[in-house]
């Protein structure tokens, strides 16, 4: 039994170690002018691994005398991201299980595992990140999800950011990770780190861990992580970071390339940007983006009295911003969840024009009113096509935005240039999309595309996964299709 159990871990790493860097970045398919039409492809991912003897705080090392296998659970998939290989990157929440002292949990997440999740038979966190091919197959787990044990701070991370939440894969082939609890982004070498598996450590850091951008109250430094008291101004300190993005390109300011821009929008109301020499050391250069002092009601419309100016994320709610994308335009989007809006700015901070998601021609009078009920529909957008991990280098058009929106759970193909949602991800077309089968949503959340134009979309809250949809091509195209 033994021998079996190092075989099947063993090949796990092996081929994760192969899936992560030794074949050649594939080719872009050519853009194609009709509207992107899509189905959900109901067979991707594959079964998740169920290693012997597993242990989440020692992977890839089985734990000795254990002859069971346990099955991998990722709980809410918060983040998702795409290498140059179009592996597709999960930054997962199941091991944010917190710590029970004296009778109280403390750092616990929603998106834990729990006894709904087998846990009886055996199944246990997956790593904290997990990596799948193109084909869906399981090609690396890694992640340290050890949680403190004592202390003011019991149950919060002792080494990854709180609240797992965005990742990025940059132009080096360096995987970025943020959380909406915490105040760092980090980054790792994704070949190194799955080697490494529960070990695996990162290059550098960006923000103080456990430590916002904001007063600590008591003895918790997690205290300083707050939307209601985070000051917005701090050149060394983040508040709850989700999403990061990383420019190939010179920055307008530095000439240097490799310049970091963090959405740090659950505490702060910012875009924070973070220049470099080295790809070790970080130094800030330049934020934009202001508190509103509210959010525009209702949903995102703007209000009459006293709409949010333009460059004013959202108050409350988290995702103020919740995303940052480069584009090859030269300029930055960045998503406004409270407000339902994308927020376009020059990479120095001028801000260009907003995106609002409430354009909603191309489906019945009853179905875009119910849409238009709900709230946060600009929660996170990539462009299509594109190659994400080039940014302003992707050789695409980038004529649409693919934009998730969490409370209707649906996702819409949008005119980039003006807004209007031409296609919806869902099986129900432009309409909200609630439930559990393939093609619908629960709490979509965040979305990547790869360089084959599929598009991938994670669920958290209820949801609890992954889905991937192709783009179907065929003959009988809209009347959109030639725009």
């Amino acid at each position: 039994m033994k021998s079996g159990r190092w075989l099947y871990a063993g090949a796990v790493v092996v081929a994760l170690v192969i899936g992560l860097g030794l074949w050649n970045p594939i080719h872009v398919k050519a853009d194609r002018d009709y509207v992107p039409k899509f189905r959900v492809d109901a067979s991707w991912p594959k079964e998740l691994p169920a290693p012997v003897g597993y242990n989440p705080l020692t992977w890839p090392t089985p734990t000795s005398g254990d002859t069971e296998a346990h099955r991998w659970v990722q709980g809410e998939v918060a983040g998702s991201c795409t290498d140059q290989w179009d592996n597709i990157y999960t930054f997962n929440r199941a091991w944010e299980t917190g710590v029970t002292v004296n009778g109280v949990l403390q750092g616990n997440e929603s998106g834990a595992i729990d006894s709904n999740d087998a846990t009886p038979a055996g199944a246990k966190p997956s790593p904290p990140v997990v990596v799948f091919n193109s084909d869906g197959k399981t090609i690396a787990g890694f992640g340290n999800p050890a949680l403190q044990q004592t202390g003011p701070e019991y149950g919060y991370p002792v080494y990854l950011p709180h609240g797992a939440h965005g990742c990025y894969i940059d132009y080096q082939g360096n995987l970025w990770v943020g959380g909406n609890g915490d105040g760092v982004v980090q980054k790792y070498n994704p070949k190194a780190a799955a080697a490494a598996g529960a070990s695996a450590t990162y290059i550098t850091q960006i923000g103080t861990h456990g430590v916002c951008d904001g007063p600590i109250t008591g003895t918790n430094t997690y205290t300083s992580c707050s939307e209601t008291t985070s000051t917005n101004s701090s050149h060394t300190l983040l508040s709850e970071p989700p999403d990061i993005a990383v420019d190939p390109l010179p920055d307008p300011v530095t000439g240097t390339r490799g310049t970091v821009y963090i959405a740090d929008g659950y505490g702060n109301h910012r875009v924070v940007v973070f220049t470099t020499t080295d790809g070790i050391n970080y130094t800030y250069n330049r934020q934009f983006g202001t508190d509103c002092g509210h959010n525009e009601t209702p949903n995102g419309t703007p209000t009459v009295s006293n709409p949010c100016p333009d460059g004013a994320f959202g108050h409350t709610g988290g995702g103020h911003p919740h995303c940052v994308i480069l584009a090859n335009d030269g300029l930055v989007y960045a998503c406004d969840r409270p407000n339902s809006r994308i927020q376009v700015w020059t990479k120095t901070g001028t801000f260009v024009r907003n995106i609002r998601v409430n354009n909603f021609p191309n489906t019945s009078a009853a179905k875009a009113q119910a849409i238009l009920s709900a709230a946060n529909r600009a929660c996170d957008m990539d462009f299509y096509p594109n190659v994400d991990y080039l940014a302003g280098k992707s050789p695409t058009n980038q004529k649409y935005i693919i934009d998730v929106d969490l409370q209707s759970d649906n996702g819409y193909v949008l005119d980039r240039s003006t807004g209007e949602a031409l296609r919806a991800l869902g099986r129900c077309g432009i309409a909200p999309c609630p439930g559990h089968n393939a093609g619908e949503f629960a709490y979509s959340h965040t979305m990547n595309v790869d360089s084959q134009g599929s598009v991938y979309v994670a669920e958290t809250i209820t949801g609890r996964r992954i889905q991937k949809f192709v783009r179907v091509d065929d003959d009988d195209h809209d009347r959109h299709d030639h725009h």
